[in-house]
């Protein structure tokens, strides 16, 4: 099995084609996700472009919902992509209660998810006990809780078959470090979340190239 990035925004790194070239060089797959219906575009063109090395999530971020809303014209490029996202919810940008924008955009997405059968990269920060009772709603093909840090949350995930990503915070995190000794391995993936950057790693430090260091840190 080669090297996975299963979580970044190819279309919004600096030099993805560069990006591209790197990752197939070490044989690694990337999931590159989305946060609006114009970035959605932009990764399926890469996705289309590169069909060996990347793979491309649709959707509507939680910092867009009041932007730009999930709407029925995304369903195309969902039926398009390998998957759905990133969706979720975030009380930093918005409401998240029930009948807020975000949680509307999350059911919206989740029920596109289930009818199209596709998997669904899903983002919870602060909102960890809201995202999961909001899954519980449908059945999605298969659930990655990206850079999940709920900790009393694990063992309900793991129970439910989700996966989990960990990034480079890995290496310097102990909170991180905890889950992914705690986490089963066979649901423990690795990402970058490009163009995040990770100024305890070095100023410039960013990207799939990272992902090397990470499987290191998880072994």
């Amino acid at each position: 099995m080669g090297l996975v990035d299963a979580h970044l925004h190819l279309s919004t790194t600096t030099g993805a084609e560069e990006v591209v070239a790197m990752s197939r060089a070490m044989g690694m797959k990337l999931f590159s996700t989305s946060t609006d219906q114009m970035d959605s575009l932009s990764n399926l063109k890469l996705r289309d472009a590169h069909p060996e090395t990347v793979s491309c999530f649709a959707g509507v971020h939680p910092s867009k919902v009041s932007i730009t809303p999930f709407t029925e014209e995304l369903i195309p490029l969902i039926e398009r992509a390998d998957g759905v996202g990133e969706v979720g919810l975030d009380p930093k940008y918005s409401e998240i209660e029930s009948g807020s924008a975000q949680h509307r955009s999350l059911f919206a997405q989740l029920e596109a998810c289930e009818r199209k059968e596709k998997p669904v990269q899903v983002h919870s920060r602060g909102a960890e006990r809201q995202v999961l009772d909001a899954l519980t709603s449908f059945r999605v093909k298969s659930v990655l809780l990206h850079w999940f840090e709920g900790e009393e949350f694990l063992s309900e995930a793991s129970s439910r078959g989700y996966f989990i990503s960990l990034g480079p915070a890995l290496l310097y995190s102990k909170r991180l470090k905890r889950i992914a000794q705690r986490y089963p391995h066979e649901l423990a993936l690795t990402e970058s979340d490009a163009p995040v950057p990770y100024k305890p790693l070095g100023e410039s430090a960013t990207g799939p190239a990272l992902i090397p260091s990470v499987v290191f840190a998880l072994a």
